[in-house]
């Protein structure tokens, strides 16, 4: 009976290598089609090496290369029909059936899948383990094809068998069957113990591997472990070496800020000593100055006194001769009067029958000359007849040996007593008040005396008294019906004066009617220039029409954040004062005033520590445009919430600080009785305790000091309180626009205008003259509601401010104006009032300036004299 087709082993068992494709690098899988029965009957149709069938079904290969692994480790042994039953082939095993061949092949399939997917686990391995893999699919894909081979093979035997038993008669076919399970048994046998050998060096090679993997792990499980040691150490070193470096920086820091410290405050200490220096060479000038004024005077008052004395000298010289005049008068008035009454004598002896004449009677307070009063009884007297017209005096002759020099008339008394000079004047006068006293007393006392004059009195007929009357006024009137300047005369007077050589070239001008509004001159009035301080009459406006001119701006202490701490809270007001009252700003607070509230507020506690809070103002604190040594400078200082004194180093000098807010600190220390006190800049904390406040003068009292002395800091205090309200930033950009904006809505043109500060220090800023002249007009005719104290405010031409100096007319206080001057700059801007009553508004920018100071001032003088002057029709 011939062998069943399947009685030989369906498929090779390999399991081991493609589960674990390192270890089949050198494992060879079993051949069981090795025997050479098998080799010798592989000759098969195409079909059946093309197409490799187990049971006649195709293998399943759709897992690509891998091998098919068999579904059990068993052998499979060929089973024996019927007829064989009696042979000797009890040793073989039951012939599996088709289901579970094909169970075994889709568990085999399966078991590849589940190896594949194995080996795409392990493909993120090292490059040694990735070779591996290599080498084991390659054997694996070796093995599968071996087992195609002997499928094939097999198949073909199958075929020649079946061909074969088709020849044979039953017995051949039970022979050749019995001795072909045989073989196979022995085939089973042999690939089973290969199959064993080959497993157990499976195991053997995995345990290895295993091993070797786990040392592979361990080393690298080290390594690893060594490089997060090895960068915690490197981190941790970093770490310390940033701490390290970070210490270092803040070291260097504090040293730095020591230095900085250090520097400011010997920077302070020169400023102070040269503040110093500077004040006591300027003392020293005006105490050479006054001695020399003093010695002026001397001379002068020694001069007078000499004059004085000469001219004394000469009165009393001119009283001796009055007086020998007068004396040789009465005595010829005596003799005359003599030589009448023995005249008179003669004649009346001479007349018969005639009755005895009265002597010449002298008149009341006189005496006949010669006559004595006869001593006795007084007769009493007949009645007199009717005398007769006495004879005529002669008249005494005009020369002659007795003749003596005639009485000086009253006007040459006077013409002699205007020479005798100041001091006899003086003395006239002094007695003609007392003169005027003594007739008011006797008038007094005239009602209730009998006789006219209190006894002892003297009279002083001559005495005449000083006609009181109104004064005369200083300004002409004001007249709304006066002449205005006609603009052709008023150029032909304006152009030669602006063509001085001290004021450049490019210079703008421009002359306004305040009445009207009428341009009278203009010359290049619409172009900016720079302003200098006329600058601050446009922050002087802002001022005046976004705050209330009553308000005040208030200087606040503070508990600090640790027991015995104040903090100094700046509220920008610059001239809180050190002194009582203030040198520099009339109705100023001072600092004493505050401290008393703060000692107060604490109840004796004592102070270590003064803080001072410059946080109200923010940005830079010198603007654009400033100069390097304008802040601080002797009309300049850094911009601070927090100052005193104007930021003055001393109250009576004129150089300013570099750090007002640590003066300011200072002076509260010293006037809380703790001058050495530590002051830091810094914050008050959050809802800290009012200690004490004390509070400025109006703003717009404010105003008015800024323009008349040209306060710098005072001005940018006042732009800052304006952006303040305006809700812009308290710097110097967020003032600029803020002025500009509040100059817009009082409804002037800011066409051209150009704001980097609000005192005109910068050289950037720009104003064109136009604006100016619109600016006076509008605050001058009232347009513009609540801005009287800007023209208060503007210096007078020969009285305050800066034109103290500068009468600017031949009429002092007729031109109020505001001075601006920097570097090659000098400005004027104000009001005048012409001689015909006529009020003007002008503007003159000269910022091309070739000449000096002083030069310069007296071109724009005679500019503003010419307009006071001028009728112009």
């Amino acid at each position: 009976m011939p062998v069943p087709a399947d009685a030989a082993p369906s498929a090779v068992e390999d399991a081991g290598p493609v589960a674990d494709p390192a270890a089949g690098a050198g494992e060879q899988s079993a051949n069981p089609a090795g025997d050479e029965s098998a080799t010798d009957e592989s000759a098969t149709d195409e079909s059946a090496t093309d197409e490799p069938t187990v049971d006649g079904s195709p293998i399943d290969d759709e897992v690509g290369d891998e091998p098919v692994v068999p579904a059990t480790d068993e052998p499979v042994t060929p089973a024996t029909d019927e007829a064989a039953a009696d042979e000797p082939t009890t040793d073989a095993a039951p012939e599996p059936t088709r289901a579970e061949q094909a169970a075994a092949a889709q568990q085999a399939v399966e078991e590849a899948a589940a190896a594949r997917a194995a080996a795409d686990q392990l493909a993120a391995e090292t490059a040694e383990e990735a070779e591996a893999r290599r080498v084991a699919a390659e054997q694996a894909a070796a093995d599968l094809a071996e087992v195609k081979r002997w499928i094939a093979e097999r198949a073909a035997a199958e075929q020649a068998a079946a061909e074969e038993a088709a020849r044979l008669t039953p017995e051949d076919e039970a022979a050749a069957a019995a001795a072909q399970a045989a073989a196979d048994l022995a085939e089973v046998r042999r690939w089973a113990a290969e199959k064993e050998a080959a497993e157990q060096a499976a195991a053997v090679q995995a345990a290895a591997e295993q091993a070797a993997f786990e040392r592979a792990e361990a080393e690298r499980a080290a390594a690893l472990q060594a490089e997060a040691d090895r960068m915690a150490a490197e981190r941790a070193e970093v770490e310390q070496a940033v701490l390290a470096e970070a210490a270092a920086r803040r070291s260097a820091e504090q040293e730095a800020a020591a230095r900085a410290a250090d520097e400011a405050e010997a920077r302070r200490t020169a400023e102070r000593e040269e503040a110093r220096r500077a004040a006591q060479e300027a003392e020293a000038e005006r105490m050479a100055a006054e001695r020399a004024e003093a010695d002026r005077a001397a001379a002068v008052q020694a001069e007078a006194d000499r004059a004085a004395a000469q001219a004394q000298a000469q009165a009393e010289s001119e009283s001796e001769a009055q007086a020998e005049a007068d004396r040789a008068t009465a005595a010829r008035a005596a003799e005359e009067r003599a030589e009448a009454a023995r005249a008179a004598e003669q004649h009346r002896d001479a007349r018969p029958a005639t009755p005895a004449a009265t002597p010449l009677a002298a008149l009341p307070g006189q005496r006949v000359a010669g006559a004595r009063p006869t001593p006795g009884p007084r007769p009493t007297p007949a009645p007199r007849p009717a005398a007769p017209e006495p004879a005529p005096v002669p008249e005494p002759a005009a020369s002659g040996a007795t003749a003596s020099a005639p009485r000086p008339s009253r006007r040459d008394r006077r013409a002699g007593g205007r020479r005798r000079g100041r001091a006899v004047l003086a003395a006239v006068l002094v007695l003609a008040v007392a003169a005027a006293a003594v007739v008011l007393g006797l008038q007094f006392v005239g009602d209730r005396a009998d006789t006219g004059l209190a006894e002892g009195a003297e009279q002083v007929p001559d005495a005449v008294l000083p006609v009181l009357s109104d004064p005369a006024p200083v300004l002409t009137e004001l007249s709304g019906s006066a002449p205005r300047p006609d603009p052709a005369v008023l150029s032909s007077v304006l152009t030669p004066l602006l063509a001085d050589p001290a004021l450049g070239g490019g210079l703008s001008a421009q002359v306004v009617d305040v009445a009207t509004g009428a341009v009278l001159f203009d010359r290049d009035g619409g172009d900016p220039g720079t302003p200098a301080s006329t600058a601050k009459l446009l922050t002087a406006l802002a001022a005046l029409t976004t705050l209330d001119p009553a308000d005040t701006l208030t200087t606040t202490v503070v508990a600090g954040a640790i027991p015995g701490e104040v903090v100094l809270v700046g509220g920008g007001d610059p001239t809180l004062s050190t002194t009582a009252p203030s040198q520099n700003y009339p109705g100023a607070a001072t600092v004493a005033e505050l401290a008393a509230e703060v000692q107060q507020s604490l109840g004796g506690a004592p102070v270590t520590r003064v803080v001072v809070d410059n946080s109200l103002f923010t940005g830079p604190l010198a603007a654009p445009g400033w100069g390097a040594g304008d802040a601080p400078s002797t009309y300049a200082a850094p911009v601070t919430a927090t100052a005193v004194d104007g930021a003055r180093v001393d109250p009576d000098g004129p150089m300013r600080s570099g750090a007002p807010g640590t003066d300011a600190g200072e002076a509260l220390a010293a006037a809380l009785g703790v001058p050495d006190a530590p002051v830091a800049l810094g914050e008050a904390p959050a809802g800290a305790r009012v200690l004490g406040s004390v509070d400025s003068a109006p703003v717009v009292r404010l105003v008015e000091q800024a323009l008349s002395q040209s306060d710098n800091l005072l001005a940018e205090s006042l732009g800052r309180h304006v952006a303040i309200a305006r809700g812009l930033p308290a710097d110097f950009a967020g003032a600029a626009q803020a002025v500009t904006a509040a100059v817009a809505d009082a409804g002037l043109d800011t066409t051209g205008l150009t704001m980097s500060d609000g005192s005109g220090l910068s050289a950037t800023d720009l104003v064109p003259a136009r604006l100016l002249t619109e600016l006076l007009r509008g605050v001058a005719d009232g347009s513009i509601p609540d801005t009287g104290g800007l023209l208060s405010g503007l210096p007078v031409a020969g009285y305050d401010g800066t034109l103290a100096d500068r009468p600017g007319t031949g009429q002092a206080g007729v031109v109020r104006a505001k001075t601006g001057t920097l570097d090659g700059v000098h400005d004027l801007a104000g009001t005048v009032l012409t001689d015909d009553g006529r009020l003007l508004a002008f503007a003159v920018l000269a910022d091309g300036a070739t000449g000096g100071l002083v030069a310069a001032e007296a071109a724009l003088d005679d500019v503003a004299t010419a307009l006071a002057a001028c009728g112009c029709r």
